[in-house]
């Protein structure tokens, strides 16, 4: 009964199916995966279809959700003559996540054990997944709007490449493996870097919170404004959750002190705020009209707790190594280098263009983001890890000085 229980849920020991066949596995997997994120954008626009008489022809709804999935995967739309770059992270995450699912499923029907099963495993998946979204930019390609089926499918399968090794290597415990390969200085500065990348997040949906508590009359009344009754609030409810994760990033890029645009030639910054004409959606409604002032740069002590938390992180993983004093600071500082980059890719994933000249740059500069991230969160956990290894050193220094045991041999 304990062996039931603490087995992995996924992983057995007898022969499967897809091991005579891992390609047909990874081609189910990849498949399903395919069909269920492309029902996340047709469903609903179907429903619309439907409540609005199904006067067109059903090719139009299904067109739009092919649209929709495209531009979950941040494939570029060229909507009459302008770029729309802009993924709603909401979908991406929640198409990560199916990837990561069914190729853990694929690799345990395949009895993947070796590099060259993993192989086998991935690259069959991602070759349809591919191909899937070549097919599906021709299909959406119609009237002003037109996508390219190279760069969809070229996309779509870097998307693809990530989300099924991840879920590959994860079955099979071959992420274990590599990572136990690591020294410890540099799987405590990934560590820390994770950590502070996840507090930044909590520090920009607990902003992302506030300004909408703060501003729910306005965020209200847009919603009432558009009248889009029982079926559309539920469609503008779906739109709005799927891009709170990428306001949530622009908020921390708020807390940073770089702010993001909502536009050009605006910005929502602690210095300021500067905005123009905004679209009648009621997530923007969360926008602040000005920022009271300097109590505003109080949002910067966020980031630095944030680094003080990643470099505790640091020191208790190496503390146990008996590291010396550089190595320490070396991994902190790490652990900074490692929250730029992931923030710098959350700023990047989250931001782009909507179209419309004055909608043209939407979100925070990756490069100003990753910045000040090194300064805010990197150079406090480089400062957290020093100051607690020079504490320890001269705490096990006095402990061991020969003068202060006499000393305590005598009382």
């Amino acid at each position: 009964m304990s062996d039931l229980l603490t087995r992995p849920l996924l992983r057995r020991d007898e022969p499967s199916w897809g091991s005579r066949v891992p390609w047909f596995a990874a081609v189910l997997a990849s498949g399903w995966v395919l069909v269920a994120t492309l029902a996340l954008g047709v469903l609903p626009a179907v429903a619309v279809w439907i409540s609005d008489g199904a006067d067109s022809a059903l090719t139009d709804p299904l067109r739009f959700g092919a649209r929709i999935w495209l531009v979950a995967h941040r494939i570029g739309l060229d909507v009459d003559g302008a770029d729309f770059v802009f993924a709603p992270l909401g979908m991406t995450v929640v198409v990560m996540l199916l990837m990561y699912r069914s190729a853990r499923w694929a690799a345990h029907q395949a009895g993947t054990a070796t590099p060259r099963a993993i192989a086998a495993v991935i690259v069959p998946a991602v070759v349809v997944y591919g191909a899937g979204a070549s097919l599906l930019a021709t299909f959406a390609t119609a009237g002003d709007v037109s996508s390219s089926p190279l760069t969809a499918g070229a996309v779509a399968a870097a998307w693809a490449l990530a989300g099924f090794s991840l879920g590959v290597l994860h079955e099979t415990g071959f992420d274990e493996v590599w990572l136990a390969r690591l020294s410890p200085e540099v799987r405590a500065a990934l560590a820390g870097g994770g950590v502070a990348i996840a507090g930044l997040v909590l520090v920009g949906a607990a902003l992302t919170v506030a300004a909408s508590v703060l501003n729910a009359g306005q965020i209200g009344m847009l919603a009432d404004a558009l009248d889009a009754g029982s079926l559309g609030t539920s469609v503008l409810a779906a739109g709005s959750a799927a891009v709170m994760p990428n306001v949530i990033v622009w908020a921390a890029g708020f807390s940073l002190g770089p702010g993001f645009a909502v536009g050009a030639e605006t910005v929502v910054a602690p210095s300021g705020v500067e905005l123009g004409m905004l679209p009648a959606v009621p997530v923007l409604g969360a926008l602040p009209a000005e920022v009271p002032g300097t109590f505003a740069w109080l949002v910067l002590a966020g980031p630095v707790a944030v680094g003080v938390l990643a470099g505790l992180l640091v020191y208790r993983r190496l503390a146990q190594h008996q590291e010396p004093l550089s190595t320490m600071v070396l991994a902190a500082g790490g652990a900074g280098a490692a929250a730029a980059i992931g923030m710098s890719v959350l700023v990047t994933l989250s931001s782009g263009s909507i179209g419309a000249a004055r909608l043209s740059q939407v979100g925070s500069v990756a490069w100003e983001v990753a910045a000040m991230t090194f300064l805010l969160v990197g150079v406090p956990a480089t400062i957290t890890a020093t100051v607690l290894r020079w504490r320890s050193t001269r705490s096990s220094m006095i402990i061991g000085d020969p003068a202060h045991q006499d000393v305590g041999n005598r009382q």
